[in-house]
């Protein structure tokens, strides 16, 4: 018997450790699966018709719902990272609101939220939903940003490999108690360096990537890990990623 296939979708892809991630849970999960990554564009989403499952990354977040027959209330905040059959769901938001807690910020405080795709308004959808105050600062007015904030949030692709020379600010008029960069690739991105010079709890993308992937593996099959089984593969990623920089 086959494997079932799942796989991320998105472009571009070359920096992604999503497959990785995935086996890691096949094999904590006793599923037989395979994971792969689609860079296809937009009028070939046809392909995904062979697929069990798939999860969608950028730039499609916003555009795969135009595939999508039924939405998730999990995918309320106008944004789809995972499908199954032809119903979106978001588990962005999962994965987002676990690395919320092991980072110690509060949702329900001052919130700067860098960027507004489909990464963006998944946080400022959560952000509101837990009664914080947000301030979004897009490209148009990024530079203009000022002021004191509980947590700070990017979710701009600003700082990504292979551009990692690059930040979305600086921190001249900027302070902020906890920074999380939804970027994992490269663990401390130009945002998250000055960030924890200035005395900021700091934290990369990885634990919210691996996080809304279990949650994508119990969507497509029922699939569950444990907080254990989580860390362990966090680490195991880490190395991984670290071998590799």
């Amino acid at each position: 018997m086959s494997a079932k296939k799942y796989g991320l979708i998105g472009y571009p892809l070359g920096h992604s450790i999503s497959p990785l991630i995935h086996s890691e849970i096949f094999m904590k999960t006793s599923c037989g699966g395979e994971y792969s990554l689609y860079e296809i564009k937009p009028g070939e989403f046809d392909v995904l018709s062979s697929l069990e499952g798939f999860n969608v990354t950028i730039p499609y977040k916003e555009l795969i719902i135009t595939y999508c027959d039924k939405l998730d209330r999990s995918a309320d905040c106008g944004a789809v990272n995972c499908v199954k059959g032809k119903t979106g769901y978001n588990t962005d938001v999962y994965g987002f609101e676990k690395a919320i807690k092991a980072l110690g910020a509060d949702l329900g405080s001052r919130v700067c939220l860098l960027g507004y795709g489909g990464a963006g308004k998944m946080v400022a959808h959560t952000v509101k939903k837990a009664g914080g105050e947000l301030t979004v600062a897009t490209r148009e007015n990024i530079n203009e940003l000022k002021g004191e904030f509980d947590l700070l949030v990017n979710s701009t692709p600003v700082g990504m490999h292979p551009n990692a020379d690059f930040s979305p600010i600086d921190f001249e008029n900027i302070s902020a108690n906890f920074v999380l960069d939804l970027i994992y690739n490269p663990a401390e991105t130009t945002l998250l360096s000055p960030a924890k010079i200035k005395g900021a709890k700091v934290q990369n993308g990885l634990i919210m990537l691996v996080w809304q992937a279990i949650k994508s593996h119990e969507i497509w099959y029922g699939g569950k890990l444990s907080e254990d089984d989580a860390d362990e593969i966090i680490k195991t990623v880490q190395k991984t990623a670290a071998s590799l920089s």
